[in-house]
């Protein structure tokens, strides 16, 4: 059966890259949504973005010594807020460290 087939993969993907599949799948999800990107690449692209940023965050996640499973609870709320809002997000935090 096939289906036990896709189970057995499914279960054999490490949370890291489960982070990073469901961030990619849930940004995807969120611009065909919004509806205000029509090109396909452009939606391709900022699923790649958000895959690589919950990638990173995967290996922040595991240096800070929490449990891996971190890793898809940050690949959704990537997937879900998008590039744009996690860069602008992380551009407000470091700004505001510098200026200490």
């Amino acid at each position: 059966m096939p289906w036990k087939e896709i189970v057995n993969h499914a279960n054999s993907i490490t949370p890291e890259w489960a982070g990073v599949l469901l961030a990619m799948f849930m940004s995807l999800l969120r611009v065909i949504y919004d509806n205000q990107e029509t090109s396909v690449i452009r939606m391709v692209i900022e699923s790649m973005i958000c895959g690589a940023l919950a990638l990173t965050a995967s290996y922040g996640i595991a240096a800070m010594g929490l449990n891996a499973s971190w890793s898809v609870f940050a690949g959704g709320v990537i997937g879900y807020f998008g590039s744009t809002s996690v860069r602008m997000l992380a551009l407000k935090y470091v700004t505001r460290k510098v200026d200490k």
